[in-house]
């Protein structure tokens, strides 16, 4: 398995044809491949535990990188995840494993095999099972990286760039090196490169971007391609490491397109009066200097200017907090007249409900109506360039997710042109509904991923459709010869196989073993404000 954190068919496809990436090239021609469905909303976070369990969202209980409570919120990580992975039902059946950096593993789980957790992981925390095997290689192959050195933001591109190929260069050769050395069944590595490479430097490849500027698109247009291109290289080595017989899966976990800008719906919803403030004077002043132009993105901007825009992550998460309480924020939210309100970067709305939010008023027999109340002022807002609707879709829980977590989950979940826009993640960046992506960013996430597959009992050039990214899981299990657990919503995808295979394969299913609950993972006050940090520069937090 090769995770490529983002990747998308609508870049592979034409490149692939030009010649630019053989690799690729040469398993659309000989593998079968299709878009796959993301989660909704197409956020890394959510995707990659649908992907390890199966499951929706709302059996797995994971909706985003944080986990909301009314205007405040923690972070996931892998103790969140309700649900086996896929590599411990295997683990589980006797099968060696190797897992490398997938998102949401940290803290590592012990496996038959060896595991190395991913993005939300701390510097300088135990990220390995067995502990601490990687430092045999460090000598040889340089100190492991699970994420770059070198955060993006205008002015540093080159410093980025060579970071990315780094990272890209090490995580195949300590790949390389874990698949000669380790006995496995099934082995996992996963590339968060093309991810961040897309969300920062969308813009110079894109002269139809509100943000290209032909000048830097002269250095740096090719910078995404380079990327792909690194990977297409780096998958290509693996892929002559591999026996023939051995199946290669390439998977995504959302795909990617261009960003145009941001969306604070609680500004909306405060001024259509479905949020409400204290009338205390404090609130007040804060308020009117918020409309004033006091704001977090205002403060960015100066920070900005003194180089000082990554300070927050060298003070305590509580001195932070006092800073943030300065300005206007879900603090001031009275919430016994507020019905409803946002959190989260894609678009996800939750309405008050009494019972269930800690201060909710509104009650369950009113909740369709004030949903669609909400629904009607989304309907209001109109893109600032073309005057045209910019909700596309509006999508209710029950639409995204079944299972026991499904009320822990956005009551709705817009799709803002496409996802061209994005919301604000927490109360809101400035006082103004439309406004720029204040980090820089100029590329986000799209609602599919790609699945691409070669094997010996696999199909040959086809392109298959309705593949989602829950399918995955049953359908390794089934390709491995192992049972499938009934308690996954994915399905076996029938359409990637020979028929001489399918005639003789049986998809077998069973019990689902229980799992041992998760101990609950608490980072201490630093990892907190490094995560946080880390997930602010791709622009998850604001």
């Amino acid at each position: 398995m090769i995770g490529l954190d983002g990747a998308t068919f609508d870049l592979i496809r034409p490149w692939a044809a030009q010649g630019k990436l053989p690799t690729f090239r040469r398993l659309l021609a000989e593998g079968v491949s299709g878009d796959l469905e993301s989660t909704v909303p197409p956020v890394t976070s959510p995707a990659w535990p649908t992907f390890m369990t199966g499951k929706n969202p709302g059996r797995h209980s994971v909706f985003d990188y944080i986990r909301e409570h009314q205007g405040q919120f923690d972070l996931v990580n892998g103790a969140s995840i309700d649900g086996a992975t896929i590599w411990e039902i295997l683990s589980a059946r006797g099968r060696r494993v190797g897992v490398m950096n997938v998102p949401v593993t940290y803290p590592p789980r012990p496996v038959n095999g060896l595991i190395i957790t991913g993005l939300l992981s701390p510097r300088g925390a135990e990220c390995t099972y067995p502990p601490g095997f990687l430092r045999a290689y460090e000598k040889e192959l340089g100190p492991y990286r699970i994420v770059p050195d070198i955060q993006y933001k205008d002015g540093n591109e080159d410093a980025f760039i060579a970071d990315i190929d780094n990272l890209i260069e090490q995580r195949m050769r300590y790949a390389l090196r874990l698949m000669t050395d380790q006995p496995w069944d099934f082995m996992m590595v996963h590339f968060l490169a093309l991810d961040l490479l897309q969300h920062a430097l969308w813009r110079h490849m894109d002269p139809t971007h509100p943000g290209h500027d032909p000048q830097k698109a002269a250095l740096y247009g090719d910078a995404i391609l380079h990327g792909y291109q690194k990977v297409d290289q780096a998958v290509g080595e693996i892929l002559a490491q591999a026996d023939d017989d051995v199946t290669v899966v390439l998977m995504s976990d959302h795909g990617f397109g261009p960003l145009h800008g941001m969306v604070n719906l609680n500004v909306l919803f405060l001024q259509t009066g479905l949020l409400h403030l204290k009338r205390d004077p404090v609130t007040q002043l804060k308020y009117a200097l918020f409309r004033l132009g006091l704001t977090p993105s205002a403060v960015y901007g100066w920070l900005a200017r003194l180089g000082l825009q990554n300070i927050t992550v060298k003070v305590s998460k509580r001195v932070r907090n006092k800073m943030m309480d300065r300005f206007l924020s879900f603090a001031d939210v009275d919430w016994s007249r507020t019905r409803a309100y946002s959190i989260g970067h894609v678009g996800q709305v939750y309405i008050n409900l009494k019972g269930r939010q800690p201060r909710g008023i509104v009650p369950p027999e009113e909740y369709e109506a004030v949903r669609q109340q909400v629904i009607e002022v989304l309907h209001t807002l109109r893109n600032p360039t073309t005057g045209a609707p910019l909700v596309s879709r509006v999508l209710t829980r029950e639409q995204v997710c079944v299972g026991p977590y499904c009320e822990h989950g956005p009551d709705l979940h817009l799709v803002l042109d496409g996802y061209r826009y994005i919301a604000c993640p927490l109360f809101a960046t400035n006082n103004r509904i439309i406004t720029e992506q204040i980090r820089g960013d100029s590329g986000c996430h799209r609602a599919n991923g790609i699945f691409l597959a070669r094997g010996p009992m696999l199909k040959r050039g086809t392109v298959i459709q309705g593949a989602r990214i829950m399918d995955l899981a049953p359908t390794l299990l089934h390709l491995m010869g192992e049972a499938v657990p009934d308690d996954m919503d994915g399905q076996v995808l029938h359409d990637i196989f020979e028929p001489a295979f399918e005639a003789t394969h049986a998809v077998r299913y069973q019990v689902a073993a229980t799992l041992g609950s998760r101990e609950e993972h608490v980072l201490s006050s630093e990892e907190e404000a490094e995560i946080e940090e880390r997930l602010r520069g791709l622009g998850y937090l604001g």
